[in-house]
């Protein structure tokens, strides 16, 4: 599973950012590239069957700042 997953990104990649570069929008083509291995780390944690942490005691203690 894991190798299907670095196929699938490996495509995206390569047909994905080139149209941005040649528009010459420099900023969007480093976000999607971060984005994309953001996606790419998380999908391949979960195809190894990674114990990923979850971001909500983060977000609960955040909020309570406002409060």
């Amino acid at each position: 599973m894991p190798f299907f997953i670095v196929l699938i990104y490996a495509f995206i990649v390569w047909l994905d950012p080139y149209g941005l570069l040649k528009q010459e929008k420099r900023r969007d083509f480093y976000m999607s590239s971060v984005l994309c291995l953001i996606s790419f780390i998380l999908a391949f944690s979960l195809a190894m069957h990674w114990e990923i942490p979850s971001p909500s005691p983060l977000i609960f203690s955040f909020i309570r700042q406002f409060y």
